[in-house]
């Protein structure tokens, strides 16, 4: 019996996550619409299934298709015991994100969004960190003789930063450090959104160079030498501080404004399959409105009339149902070639469609809800009506999502 590759194992293992969180997902829109459903199962209330959706989007959705795309990038496929530390990265990732939302519904978390980890479950991430580590170190050590000398040295770079992310997670997990947010305000500092954003900009910038498309690249070292100068910017104006009332933080975000325009530019400049066609546009159209609108969420006025509405919840699904989602399906009909572009491309219009209308009606809600403080003791029929639409958007994206898993799991075409 043939064993499955590594990648390939990743990414169903992402699609049976983006499955899982949208059930999940689904079940606490009914908790808005029917909150007696939530008498059912005792202590297990919202609170406790909320970390179950928000971890298994990023660590089972988001991070697995990363993992699949470090598989690709390390070759682990070519070495015997590589594959098979691979294999059993994927399985024990899987493993991990199981005994965190055990935890979570049991109670025992951080208490930090994104950062629940604690006790046991802490420690079998941790784990299982260094066990994928040493799967792709396998992969560099079996195939660093066929990459060049340049090819060699930035794998090695990566396989060095990734040490330092099980202590990174150890470190945030911990209830001594503070989040990025600003504390006079609550809301975030432009400064840690610009830092995270441009991470995802040096890794939409290397993806069509780590996936080898014939391209004739033009400007590579004026983007670098800008990213850089972004990054440079991001660290003096972490260091300096302030909130988004601060014109250095408002005009320290907007510098990702112009990656609306040279990212699709960058990315024209390669060959990219035919398949990947509406996968690449659906990614520059979410990546447009995310940059644009969370610069403008961030103005004064703006975002203290919406940061502790839906309109965050809005945002949120902006960034990962829309652009997130967007580009890992693209990265994944890449990697995995005509088995992925068949198996994901049903549903596609399905899913942006329900997402936008499911952004809509959260923005919405979030502005009615800044105007006005009523709703917190009274059921709104705007409001309600709103919660009804949105619950009717997660039945299609868990249909669609659920379509992806079973299509991408029955399918032989490698």
């Amino acid at each position: 019996m043939n064993q499955e590759n590594p990648m390939t194992m990743a990414m169903r293992h992402a699609l049976g996550w983006l499955l899982a969180a949208n059930g999940v997902g689904l079940w606490l829109s009914a908790l808005l619409c029917w909150p007696e459903l939530g008498s059912a199962f005792g202590e297990q209330g919202y609170g406790r299934w909320l970390p179950l959706h928000l971890n298994g989007q990023l660590y089972g959705w988001t991070s697995l298709p990363l993992i699949a795309w470090m598989f690709f990038c390390y070759r682990v496929d070519a070495c015997l015991t590589s594959s098979r530390l691979s294999r059993g990265a994927v399985v024990l990732w899987t493993t991990s994100l199981l005994s965190l939302g055990l935890s979570c519904l049991l109670g025992t978390t951080s208490g930090k969004i994104f950062l629940d980890w604690k006790g046991p479950a802490l420690w079998i991430f941790l784990g299982t960190q260094l066990w994928l580590w040493l799967a792709l170190a396998m992969g560099y050590r079996a195939n660093r003789v066929s990459w060049s000398k340049p090819q060699r040295i930035i794998r090695v770079l990566v396989l060095l930063g990734l040490l330092t992310v099980p202590v990174s997670l150890w470190i945030t997990t911990s209830p001594s450090t503070y989040p990025p947010i600003d504390p006079s305000t609550g809301g975030p500092t432009g400064a840690s959104l610009l830092g995270s954003t441009l991470i995802v900009v040096a890794m939409m910038l290397a993806l069509p160079h780590t996936l080898g498309l014939p391209a004739t690249w033009r400007h590579t070292r004026s983007l670098v030498i800008l990213w850089s100068f972004e990054m440079i910017a991001f660290i003096l104006l972490e260091w300096r501080g302030g909130s988004h009332r601060d014109m250095a933080q408002i005009v320290g975000l907007a510098l990702l404004l112009p990656w609306m325009i040279l990212i699709p530019r960058y990315w024209s400049q390669a060959t990219w399959p035919k398949q990947t066609k509406s996968f690449r546009l659906f990614t520059y159209l979410w990546w447009c409105l995310l940059v644009f609108t969370g610069w403008l969420e961030f103005l004064p006025g703006i975002l203290d009339r919406m940061k502790f509405t839906n309109g965050l919840v809005a945002h949120a699904h902006m960034a990962m149902a829309g652009f997130t989602s967007s580009y890992l399906l693209l990265m994944m009909v890449m990697m995995g070639g005509k088995r992925a572009a068949i198996s994901l491309t049903h549903g596609q219009r399905m899913w942006h469609i329900a997402t936008a209308v499911y952004v809509l009606s959260m923005m919405l809600a979030g502005w009615c809800e800044g105007a006005q403080y009523a709703w917190m003791s009274e059921s709104p029929w705007w409001r309600e009506g709103l919660f009804f639409l949105r619950f009717g958007c997660g039945v299609v994206m868990t249909y669609v999502s659920w379509c992806w898993w079973r299509t991408f799991s029955q399918s032989s075409d490698v």
